[in-house]
């Protein structure tokens, strides 16, 4: 009969449960190994090492040395710095019961919106091999990379979280 279940068969209202009034986030964050606190320990010590290898080397007769271990320290300390800000920008997911947001941390840009309902998540794989897969939302024309700074097997949870998440959307919005 059309309107009967098989036996020991859920209803989809029993296995996907509507969306909270409440959103959900999903903060993503690239991977860091270093702490502020170890950044700057890092940049101490390897200036005093660079500073007794410039004060020998100047014993010995080299006076640019020192002026050279200045200006190498300065850019090393500058391009780890830099570096290791950019890795505080990641992203936070959002899904209200209406509409799903994506905004980047670090960046001025207003969040970017889709509606859950039309939604679609794509996991690309890499335009070649060995090359990272990509996972992209995608809503009426637009599409945007979300996770990119995670590898492989976190870009496939986050792509199957975000599924249940929408799935769980899509069955409120009936």
């Amino acid at each position: 009969m059309p309107g009967r279940l098989a036996p020991g068969a859920a209803k989809m209202s029993e296995t996907l449960q509507p969306v909270p009034a409440r959103p959900m986030q999903l903060l993503l964050l690239p991977h860091r190994s270093l702490t502020r606190a170890g950044l700057w320990w890092f940049l101490a010590l390897q200036s005093l090492a660079a500073g007794v290898f410039a004060g020998l080397a100047a014993w010995r007769g080299n006076v640019f040395a020192p002026a050279f271990a200045v200006l190498e320290l300065g850019i090393v300390a500058y391009c780890l710095v830099r570096v290791w800000r950019a890795g505080a920008a990641g992203e936070i997911i959002t899904l209200y019961g209406s509409r799903l947001e994506i905004a980047r941390m670090g960046s001025q840009a207003p969040p970017l919106q889709f509606h859950p309902y039309w939604t679609q998540l794509v996991l690309q794989p890499g335009r070649w091999v060995g090359w990272p897969s990509r996972l992209l939302l995608r809503s009426h024309g637009r599409e945007v990379e979300i996770g990119a700074f995670l590898n492989e097997a976190e870009r496939k949870d986050l792509k199957l979280r975000l599924e249940n998440l929408l799935a769980q959307t899509k069955v409120g919005a009936r």
